[in-house]
């Protein structure tokens, strides 16, 4: 595995543009590449997302791995411009199997802590052109990551992704995914993600809603049907 590192820097505000599909759309999804920034405890200077539940302070800086757009590219056959998921930081070696809810990470002079998956939505589609990408991100099970910042500071690209403190080695971003999506009608293992001290607030509200969903027979997600 390649050692961690930022490959990719990325922030901007809010844009109101035209979709391949012709439509007006208003996001802070296509952030615009940078050399450096400062990571402070609301996220990087002029950042920002048109909907205040994407950028609280546990979802303050959004991280999504270099290899997964690899997968995807196969996948899909097409070239992924970065960053296609409104990532704050691309990196390598930070695969959601290998990163854990409440890890710390030196990135550059910051510190951030590890809250949450990310859960996609279908701006990502929209606003890309390619709106089967979606099911093609689940069915792979990339989803990334969001962190708060625990100490801010500068960060560079190439500036390494230092693992400072682990807590658990129980909860992974892959596998909070995975009972997100195939596992909710397991009632102990719910309670169990639910009891998570690290975990996130809003995942845990959102596993509850989506545990609703189920009971109710309702698709978990339209956008993966």
């Amino acid at each position: 595995m390649p050692k961690p590192v930022i490959t990719g820097l990325y922030y901007g505000g809010v844009d109101n543009f035209i979709a391949p599909d012709g439509h007006s759309m208003v996001t802070g999804i296509r952030k615009r590449s940078a050399a450096t920034g400062f990571l402070g405890t609301n996220g990087f200077s002029d950042d920002a997302s048109a909907e205040p539940a994407h950028h609280t302070q546990d979802k303050t800086v959004h991280l999504f791995s270099n290899e997964n757009y690899r997968l995807l590219e196969a996948r899909l056959g097409v070239v992924l411009p970065r960053p296609t998921f409104g990532e704050n930081l691309t990196t390598t070696g930070t695969l959601e199997n290998n990163v854990y809810v409440g890890d710390h990470f030196r990135i550059g002079k910051a510190i951030i802590c590890v809250t949450q998956p990310t859960e996609r939505c279908k701006t990502i589609g929209r606003s890309l052109g390619v709106p089967t990408i979606l099911k093609a991100l689940h069915e792979l099970e990339l989803c990334g990551f969001y962190a708060r910042v625990v100490r801010p500071g500068s960060v560079d690209v190439g500036d390494m992704v230092e693992l400072c403190e682990r807590s658990q080695v129980t909860w992974s971003i892959e596998r909070l995914y995975q009972i997100m999506f195939r596992q909710l009608s397991d009632d102990q293992l719910v309670d169990q993600v639910l009891a998570i001290r690290e975990l996130s607030t809003e995942w845990k509200k959102r596993l509850e809603v989506m545990r609703g969903r189920l009971r109710r027979g309702e698709p978990l997600s339209s956008n993966l049907v």
